[in-house]
């Protein structure tokens, strides 16, 4: 696992409901990085749709998945903290 791919688990599973793709774009996550998640298991998208002023527009969620969840926690426990030490 990449740190990025560890930094993009880390974030969503602070979001249990999930994050915008176009936000998680922002913080410097690409596509293909989301993708890979996806591909692999470690988290989906849904699309959900949200009312701002009288206009209703979809937006894709990433979600992180048990699966990830449990990725992040093993590699976790692996890497001992930096304040540990």
């Amino acid at each position: 696992m990449t740190p990025d791919q560890r930094r993009a688990l880390r974030r969503l599973a602070g979001v249990p409901r999930g994050i915008a793709e176009s936000l998680m774009l922002a913080h410097g996550f690409s596509r293909e990085l989301i993708s890979g998640l996806v591909l692999f298991g470690l988290a989906r998208v849904v699309t959900d749709t949200v009312r701002i002023g009288g206009e209703t527009i979809a937006v894709e969620l990433v979600m992180i998945t048990d699966a990830g969840r449990r990725v992040l926690e093993s590699v976790t426990a692996r890497r001992p903290s930096p304040r540990a030490r």
